[in-house]
């Protein structure tokens, strides 16, 4: 039987999240040109402040679960859908502090396996992984 979503999020087309219980799979969808884009309301203007404060608040939520996402993901299977429909699975160690690259172990390619590499984080289209709520 197929877990049932109980919870999707979308937002300002950064990261695209899916929560699914009992085993939980995690998917986000990166895209990196819209994920240092500016602010959509402009700060010049005081008559939108209230506006400006509700995105920033918004954008707070988003780092704050992202980053959490991050320290979940460690030491977890991992599968990465690249460009040109490139699909690798590998166990998730961790990112640089700008998070443009992802370290990780025993990194399966189509080509064959690497005990430890870098993934360049433009180059990830999506990811996902597991999470086991039965511990």
């Amino acid at each position: 039987m197929a877990p049932k979503s109980i919870n999707k999020i979308r937002t300002v087309e950064l990261i695209n999240v899916q929560i699914c219980v009992p085993l939980c799979t995690i998917r986000f969808q990166l895209c990196p040109v819209k994920a240092l884009c500016p602010s959509t309301i402009s700060a010049s203007c005081p008559a939108d402040s209230v506006d400006l404060r509700s995105e920033q608040r918004a954008r707070l939520v988003l780092r704050e679960r992202y980053l959490r996402n991050l320290i979940a993901m460690v030491k977890r299977d991992v599968k990465f859908t690249m460009y040109e429909k490139v699909k690798v699975d590998a166990v998730f160690a961790g990112s640089d502090i700008d998070i443009l690259n992802f370290q990780v172990t025993d990194l399966k390619t189509p080509l064959g396996m690497q005990k430890e590499a870098l993934i360049r984080c433009p180059d990830v289209i999506s990811y996902s992984f597991e999470l086991d709520f039965s511990l």
